[in-house]
């Protein structure tokens, strides 16, 4: 998780709290295709095989909470 770009932290702090591709883009005022980018990015900087990899990785690495 460490490579991932503040923004891309975000999104997977979000996805963690279990919020969808879709709700992610309203809370942040972007496109839905932009979450997407950033959801593909990050899977692949992590190695993640799927979007609920990704977000049990975020969960685990305690990505937001200040971990």
């Amino acid at each position: 998780m460490a490579l991932l770009t503040e923004r891309e932290r975000e999104v997977a702090r979000l996805l963690s709290q279990g919020m969808r591709p879709t709700q992610i883009a309203e809370r942040l005022c972007v496109s839905h295709s932009t979450i997407k980018t950033h959801i593909a990015n990050m899977r692949g900087k992590t190695g993640a095989s799927s979007t609920l990899e990704l977000a049990v990785q975020a969960a685990r690495a305690g990505v937001g909470s200040g971990q």
